[in-house]
């Protein structure tokens, strides 16, 4: 044959359909899960805001909260958020550690935050 008559070959186009195929599952595996982590990420930052907002409940609230571990649930943006709340004495005696934690109710992604506040 004359170089110039040359094509490829069936193996040559078999390897070439393999490697671009092989690409094509990457991208389509790595779309699903950007998918999947934007949706986490949506979730965590909810939490994060039902927790800046429970967290600004306590702190404008003119009686403090009772020492000791608590749980409630609220709703907020059309979902159902579990809330966790540890207060505790600080070393100082006129402050208090509040840890809260934000889940939702179904789903994944959850949110902590830490407040000191005044004990009286």
């Amino acid at each position: 044959m004359a170089n110039d008559a040359r094509g490829f070959t069936l193996l040559e186009m078999l390897v070439a359909l393999s490697i671009i195929s092989i690409a094509a599952l990457t991208l389509v595996r790595l779309d699903a899960y950007a998918v999947r982590t934007a949706g986490d990420l949506d979730e965590s930052t909810m939490a994060g805001i039902v927790a800046q907002n429970r967290a600004v409940e306590l702190w404008t609230d003119p009686a403090p909260p009772a020492i000791g571990a608590s749980a409630s649930s609220v709703a907020n943006a059309g979902r159902s958020w579990r809330i966790e709340q540890r207060v505790a004495p600080t070393a100082d005696a006129a402050l208090l550690r509040i840890d809260l934690i934000v889940r939702p109710e179904s789903g994944r992604g959850q949110a902590a935050l830490t407040i000191i506040r005044p004990s009286r």
